[in-house]
């Protein structure tokens, strides 16, 4: 080989080398950790402190955020008992006094109680008196029975305590009760939790004829229970150790009423004062080196990161159906030779999905004619046309023709929707009204319904809504969507087919309960609009499903299969071709809505 040649080829191959990921990761490691710990070695070996006051500032902001977090999380704890010990009382109709027992024992409660709107008590088990619950957390009370759930901290004259008040709905807007829990702070464990953490003093104190009351502490300058009057640890406003840095935090009512206050002190022997001021400085140098490298390892872990979520991102895409998807990586890395296979696939994923399209057309368009003649011979022979035929005869000539036309749907169904994908498609549109299209497709499919005694209901304000679409087409979507909804239904169940005239300005978001989940991932905006809805309390979809649930021979894993997977994804390309919305809903808990929008016009 020649020289020029062999020494060009070893560059290429030392450029080629220097682009890939491992030498990437290895720069990586260079100036993440190398670098740093050169910078600060080269320096200094000595501990970089801060001054006093800032180290004490920062452990009381610390010691702050996690007393924060345990007050909040106290709350929290209550609030979940309380809706928890609801949920036994209204579901699995249990004793309320034996729900409330269990409570109260079970999680050293003060007090929990049942109480109406005139004041009543329904139960009441703890240390407070009816009396001392109703004048001491009568307005809180009263705030609860407009249906909120509050977490608060509330006061009597000798304590704190944390409680939290539920509403008792009995299954409609109404509210006959509220429960009522509480727990004295003298009780609450975050004082010594605290101590074992940080050993930081925590004292929840209340104020109270010029003397301090002290109901809870880990420290023994504040003994709890004790009453602490003007003096070196007690200002006369505010609790004061002198042998500590401290902080106090007021605590508030649910009215933002002051009704106490938290002490939180750390011990200055655990500061000291840096003796050379010049640490600083080198110390400011390596926190500027590390931030520098910091920043020159992101641009190149960039480098490595953005070509694999753009890979994760187009695969996606694939799984979902979008066969045009192509990556876009620059380089000579294995990334880059990954993503020009990867958009090689896609192309010839799209050429295989195009060839099995057209085999598909073509061969449902030739069975279609023979499948007709034969369809018409089998209705001959019934009318006698050839001779009599026997009552056993007639029966198979029967099953014959039912499967036949069985066939023949998912024939048409499937011309249909390859009619649309090819963009052949011309919408014949008239103006009908909408709801007697529903009771004409409810009263051609009623007898489906009938053998499982499911109740179809319609339901509309308006006795006529008309709007200008492809009837014939519309009224496929709505068979399609009722058949589906009497299939999965169950036995004694029902259907709503709900039709609603958006006029005003409308924005419908998707559903966001932690139970319910849908296909809908924007924003709409209905205006001018006919909703069309059916909702059935059938086995519902399953969570799995949703991505893909318009998708051609998607078939639903929760739901029994009633043909080829291809009545949805027909009914989106009707609705999307009339420029409506089409999605589904459904939840952990059972049950299905299917909605579709279409534009009104304005009269």
């Amino acid at each position: 080989m020649h020289p020029i040649k062999f020494f060009r080829k070893k560059v290429n191959h030392f450029l080629k080398s220097i682009d890939t990921i491992t030498t990437k990761l290895l720069t990586l490691v260079l100036f993440v950790i190398t670098i740093p710990i050169m910078v600060i070695n080269n320096f200094s070996t000595d501990i970089i402190n801060q001054s006093m006051d800032d180290s004490s500032t920062n452990q009381l902001t610390l010691n702050k955020k996690i007393f924060d977090q345990k007050y909040n999380s106290e709350g929290d704890k209550l609030k979940f008992l309380a809706q928890n010990s609801l949920k036994r009382i209204i579901n699995d109709k249990s004793s309320k006094n034996a729900v409330l027992n269990d409570l109260q024992k079970n999680n050293d409660l003060d007090f929990c109680a049942l109480i109406t709107r005139n004041n009543d008590f329904l139960v009441n088990i703890g240390n407070l008196s009816k009396k001392e619950i109703s004048s001491s957390f009568n307005k809180i009370i009263n705030v609860a029975f407009s249906g909120e759930t509050i977490s608060s901290a509330e006061s009597t004259d000798d304590n704190i305590y944390k409680i939290v008040v539920s509403p008792v709905f009995n299954g409609t807007d109404n509210i006959p009760s509220v429960l009522i829990i509480g727990k004295s702070f003298d009780k609450i464990s975050i004082p010594q939790e605290i101590k074992t953490l940080t050993n930081a003093t925590i004292a929840f104190y209340k104020i109270t004829n010029d003397k301090a009351l002290i109901l809870n502490s880990n420290n023994t300058v504040f003994k709890p229970s004790s009453k602490l009057y003007q003096n070196e640890f007690f200002n006369g406003i505010q609790l004061h150790n002198p042998a500590e840095y401290n902080l106090v935090i007021p605590l508030t009512n649910y009215f933002n009423e002051t009704i106490g206050n938290a002490y939180i002190g750390i011990s200055k022997n655990e500061f000291i004062i840096p003796g050379d001021r010049n640490i600083k400085s080198i110390g400011i140098i390596a926190v500027i080196s590390l931030f520098v490298a910091m920043l020159i390892a992101g641009w190149f872990a960039r480098t490595i990161t953005n070509p694999v979520l753009a890979l994760v991102d187009a695969a996606e895409s694939i799984a979902l159906g979008d066969l045009e998807h192509q990556v876009k990586i620059k380089g000579n890395d294995e990334m880059a030779q990954l993503a020009t296979t990867f958009n090689q696939m896609s192309i010839n994923l799209k050429k295989q999905e195009h060839l099995r399209d057209n085999f598909v057309a073509t061969l449902t368009h030739d069975l279609k004619v023979p499948m007709l003649a034969e369809n018409q011979t089998v209705t001959y022979m019934l009318k006698g046309a050839y001779g009599e035929i026997t009552q056993e005869q007639k029966e198979v000539l029967e099953l014959i023709k039912s499967t036949n036309n069985s066939s023949l749907e998912m024939i048409g169904t499937l011309l249909e929707v390859y009619r649309y994908d090819s963009g052949n498609v011309r919408l014949f549109e008239s103006e009908f009204d909408i709801i007697d299209l529903l009771k004409d497709s409810i009263n051609q499919i009623k007898s489906l319904a009938d053998d499982k005694k499911i109740q179809i209901n319609i339901n509309s304000e308006h006795e006529s809504i008309h709007v200008k679409a492809d009837k014939r087409e519309i009224k496929r979507v709505m068979h399609n969507l009722i058949s589906n909804a009497i299939n999965n239904g169950i036995n004694r169940g029902f259907i709503n087919c709900n039709v609603e005239l958006m006029r005003d300005k409308t924005i419908y978001k998707p559903k966001t309960d932690i139970d319910s989940y849908t296909t809908l991932t924007r924003t709409l905006d209905l205006t001018n609009s006919v909703i069309f809805s059916v909702e059935d309390n059938g086995i519902g979809l399953a969570r799995e499903d949703m991505p893909l649930l318009f998708q051609r021979f998607s078939l639903s894993k929760g739901r029994k299969p009633s043909g080829a997977g291809l009545g949805l994804y027909y009914s989106y390309q009707v609705i999307i071709q009339h420029n409506g919305n089409i999605w589904a809903e459904s939840s952990d808990k059972g049950g299905s809505t299917f909605k579709l929008t279409l534009p009104v016009q304005l009269s």
